[in-house]
């Protein structure tokens, strides 16, 4: 199988910060033949000839549509597969990307993916995020922090109305976590400074010394990579009520603990943990399996040749 894969942040300086844009690719050049290109291509007809190189299928990654372009590819004429992220910049762009192209497969981690398929008319699927296991993974160190989180707080206006569930929830998860005297809280959140912790070594330390790690959607129900490096890491998965979509990959009291998007049941959640340590670590433990099995990036690779075989 020969894949061409079109992603200008792939390998680049912004995944190294973003690893999630390479996840996929690294472990796809091990399966089958792949040809990355980061350049704008408008004619495949001309892509081939120039590159020597001819796919038998493509595949439009996550930041294929950094180029800004919404057009038509000249001859796309073999099965193609479009990764569809950030449904908050230029959806209706992106979609009518795909269905002008006649896209053979979108694929999508937003759990509204049947209202793209709807739109559309092409098939549309599930496609999750995963992790890298070299990276999170159970280290064996001491807990130092009940409860952590690194992150946005979403506040600015960066987002469309609507593009949340639940308006602010960092921000009122943050507050309420300060009035719990007895807890030991890491948090590091803000929209007018650096938010996250950029070093993955760093970022999988703090999260490992950690019992619970909180996790809340993205943009427009986003199931973000986190969820899955802190289930990974044998912390607690703390996380807000998942959809329909993904209550096959996030199990309420087996391999994460959820609350409501309106915080009704946090403070129960909050005394739990406090009172029952060993289950939150049992809980942890099994999920930490459970990922390692089921969703790293390697596990999506094979899942997407599956899917490209269906397609050709």
């Amino acid at each position: 199988m020969k894949i061409l894969y079109l992603d200008p942040i792939v390998r680049s300086k912004t995944s190294h910060n973003y690893r999630y844009y390479n996840g996929v690719y690294d472990e796809l050049v091990k399966m089958a033949e792949v040809h990355l290109c980061g350049a704008l291509i408008t004619d495949l007809h001309d892509y081939i000839f120039k590159a020597g190189f001819k796919p038998d299928v493509v595949v439009f990654g996550l930041g294929w549509f950094n180029h800004g372009f919404f057009g038509v590819v000249r001859n796309l004429n073999i099965p193609s597969i479009c990764i569809l992220f950030k449904p908050q910049n230029n959806l209706s762009d992106k979609l009518k990307f795909c269905a002008d192209n006649k896209i053979s497969r979108i694929l999508t981690p937003l759990p509204q993916y049947k209202k793209y398929e709807k739109a559309t008319g092409i098939k549309t699927e599930l496609f999750p995020y995963g992790f890298d296991p070299e990276i999170f993974k159970s280290r064996q160190v001491q807990k130092k922090y009940h409860i952590g989180f690194s992150g946005a707080l979403h506040e600015n206006k960066h987002y469309p109305v609507g593009a949340f569930q639940t308006l602010n929830i960092r921000t009122k998860i943050g507050k309420f976590l300060q009035h719990e005297a007895d807890l030991n809280v890491f948090w590091h959140s803000s929209d007018d400074k650096p938010s996250r912790i950029k070093d993955y070594e760093e970022y999988a330390r703090v999260i490992n010394s950690s019992l619970a790690w909180i996790a809340t959607p993205a943009a427009f129900g986003d199931i973000t990579p986190r969820y899955y490096e802190a289930a990974a890491s044998n912390t607690l998965l703390l996380c807000q009520k998942v959809e329909r979509e993904y209550e096959h990959i996030f199990r309420d009291r087996v391999n994460c603990i959820q609350f409501e998007p309106d915080l009704s049941n946090f403070q129960d959640v909050i005394n739990w943990i406090k009172s029952d340590p060993d289950e939150a670590f049992e809980i942890s433990t099994t999920a930490a399996q459970d990922f390692l099995t089921n969703h790293t990036w390697e596990v999506r690779a094979k899942q997407l040749t599956k899917i490209i075989q269906g397609a050709l």
